[in-house]
């Protein structure tokens, strides 16, 4: 079994799949967003299978409510974040990065540091403490646990690296329209239907 990087980031900027539009708050994108950003923090690449507190994953105005309030519900205005990064983030100016070519601006090394590669990358990781000792050191318990593990348990390697569980069966869902219906097809539960999910990424 070949092993994905845990934290490499994105080499292309994002294209949404999903275009659902006109619910009355932006809770219900939640499971949208979920699937959108691959059930992991769109600035630090934490992952949903690691951990399971309540509360550890937020809705994000890129741009803030306070300085735009009618992109408050427009969904490629959200983003799906940890709790941690939304936090520092707060109402800061911040790259968009799902408009950028983040393996271009981010780069985490072997032993859990990250290096910035320009100017969007050195203001992204200032600003949410990418590289602060915590980060560095929960990135380096991570990545080494994985390359124990493939060494010696690569079964349990796919609960760390493996989709969650609770994938949302996003053509359940119905909001007031959706400008990309065919995102279902290619959501990551649609996939798993068809016995064409990963079983690790």
């Amino acid at each position: 079994m070949s092993l994905p990087e845990p934290f490499v980031y994105p080499a292309e900027p994002h294209t949404r799949i999903h275009g659902p539009d006109g619910y009355a708050s932006y809770g219900p994108y939640r499971d949208w967003l979920r699937d959108e950003f691959s059930f992991r923090c769109v600035f630090c690449l934490h992952r949903e299978q690691w951990g399971i507190r309540l509360g550890s994953w937020d809705i994000d105005h890129f741009v803030p409510q306070s300085q735009d309030s009618s992109l408050r519900l427009s969904y490629d205005n959200l983003l799906y974040v940890c709790h941690t990064c939304n936090s520092l983030k707060s109402d800061r100016p911040l790259p968009d990065p799902a408009s950028l070519d983040l393996s271009k601006c981010l780069q985490v090394r072997s032993d859990g540091s990250l290096v910035a590669l320009n100017d969007n990358g050195r203001m992204i990781a200032e600003i949410l403490r990418l590289d602060s000792d915590d980060r560095r050191k929960f990135r380096r318990m991570i990545i080494s646990t994985i390359q124990s593990l493939a060494r010696h348990d690569p079964t349990i390697v796919i609960m760390w690296l493996c989709y969650p569980d609770n994938l949302p069966d996003l053509s359940k869902l119905r909001p007031p329209s959706n400008s990309k219906p065919e995102g279902i097809k290619n959501s990551a539960y649609a996939r798993r239907e068809r016995r064409v999910l990963p079983q690790i990424y």
